[in-house]
């Protein structure tokens, strides 16, 4: 079948990938360039999710994405995992106040059995093996061995790369329009000229929406401002990635300490600001004191695609048939994206997918 996808993100690009290594005819339309936007510029933590119950939907789609991210690792790579930076790095989950303590304890009692994660609890003393430059008004952690980061940059450019070689084509152009007949897509339109499909996958990020509204699809995809500072901090580097509220820090293979991140409603404005750089130091140094020695090497900022729930928008819409939507990934699009673009291939092929992602159908916003 002849696929067109919409975006180069790293839903876009596994999709490529996917869908081209199953010999389908692929061609990609980016109007920048792969990986030129939140998939580029994102920390690329890969951390499983906590919900209510380990068979929450979200918790089950989080932990298939992390094995394919270790699957693609050693295929994209030819088993030299290094390559493409995927790290087992333990997370750890932190607090300072006693209310959101009693959540996390009470978190950690319902997968306390999941012992594939590696799940513990960690209390002020315990926290000081693992780094003693933690301050002292942290209360606890939730440690979780299971965890991951990766080169989001590198890993969405070798996931383009491997799809290039499997015969998809890039198109470097801005799609301004889906084409409809007989209730199926028969193709879009880009750069004022026309292009046949069998197959439209729309993975365009925050700009996803504007493209469905045209026809008729109302998918409330909003851009999240996040922006990230990458400091040269004194000392050793952290040996986990440390989290608490909305933030975190952590050592990534260029020896910087990368700390954020902000969330922003500011519509498609993706400058870096003085007063989020402020904030982050700020809530950095209340957590990691030593930190407010540490020099601002780069500030960075990315529009992430985030829905009204926080949840991907995962569909092979009925009408128009041909049109799939993987898209939504938030905060967490890092580590969705290969389950994403999975999905996107197993729609095509008519299969299932290997867990249930009935609920990221658009039909929950009804």
């Amino acid at each position: 079948m002849k696929i067109l996808i919409i975006g180069g993100g790293i839903a876009g690009c596994s999709a490529a990938y996917y869908l081209s290594r199953d010999g389908h005819d692929v061609s990609l339309f980016e109007r920048d360039s792969v990986a030129s936007h939140a998939s580029g510029f994102a920390l690329g933590g890969i951390t499983p999710s906590f919900g209510d119950s380990p068979k929450d939907s979200y918790d089950v789609l989080s932990d298939y994405s992390i094995g394919l991210h270790r699957d693609l690792a050693e295929e994209l790579s030819g088993g030299n995992t290094e390559k493409l930076n995927l790290l087992n790095k333990a997370s750890v989950k932190l607090t300072t106040e006693y209310s959101y303590m009693e959540h996390m304890l009470k978190t950690y009692e319902s997968y306390a059995t999941d012992y594939a994660k590696d799940i513990r609890w960690l209390s002020v003393g315990e926290l000081s093996h693992v780094d003693a430059r933690i301050s002292p008004d942290v209360l606890g952690g939730l440690y979780v061995g299971e965890a991951y980061e990766t080169d989001p940059y590198k890993l969405t450019l070798n996931l383009w790369q491997a799809a290039e070689q499997c015969g998809a084509k890039l198109i470097n152009r801005g799609v301004t329009d889906i084409v409809v007949q007989g209730g199926r897509v028969s193709g879009l339109v880009a750069g004022g000229d026309e292009f046949e499909a069998d197959s439209i996958v729309v993975a365009a990020g925050p700009w996803s929406s504007s493209l469905l509204l045209n026809l008729g699809i109302n998918a409330p995809v909003t851009p999240l401002k996040g922006q990230i500072l990458r400091l040269d901090a004194p000392g050793p580097p952290l040996k986990v990635s440390l989290w608490w509220d909305t933030d975190y820090a952590t050592t990534k293979p260029d020896g910087l300490l990368w700390v954020g991140t902000t969330e922003e409603k500011v519509g498609y404005d993706d400058r870096t600001t003085s007063a989020a750089r402020d904030r982050i130091i700020r809530s950095a140094v209340e957590i990691l004191p030593y930190l407010d020695d540490a020099e601002l090497v780069q500030q960075t900022a990315c529009l992430r695609p985030m829905t009204l729930d926080r949840l991907p928008i995962i569909e092979a819409v009925s009408e128009p048939q041909g049109l799939i939507i993987i898209t939504g990934g938030g905060r967490n699009g890092i580590l969705l994206g290969p389950s994403m673009g999975l999905a996107a291939a197993n729609f095509v092929a008519g299969s299932e997918f290997p867990v249930d992602i009935s609920a990221f159908s658009l039909s929950r916003f009804s």
